[in-house]
């Protein structure tokens, strides 16, 4: 199984998703900004992360969510679909059901 990326700098936030998915038995790799996960995707030669969840805010929306995305595809990722977001706050099961759509 791939590992999961989640970045977010919110420290309760990374935990609590964190912990939400490795109950699953998710891998899981967590960080508090973009700058080290670029660097920690560009030293990522073997392709291990299977999704990337990025805090951001929604399009046209001033609330925020995780943006998914895949780093191995070559297909871009819809920015506009908001299928690729979740809102926050969310519950477990919603966390486990969008990854689990994602992957």
């Amino acid at each position: 199984m791939k590992t999961i990326m989640i970045v977010d700098d919110e420290s309760d936030v990374l935990e609590k998703v964190k912990a939400f998915l490795e109950e699953d038995d998710f891998q899981v790799v967590t960080v508090n900004n973009n700058r080290t996960a670029l660097e920690m995707l560009a030293d990522n030669k073997e392709n291990n992360f299977g999704l990337l969840l990025i805090d951001t805010e929604l399009p046209d929306h001033k609330k925020t969510a995780l943006f998914s995305l895949k780093p191995a595809s070559k297909i871009q990722s819809d920015i506009s679909n908001e299928e690729n977001f979740l809102q926050k706050p969310f519950t477990r099961d919603q966390l486990l059901a969008f990854v689990k759509r994602q992957m």
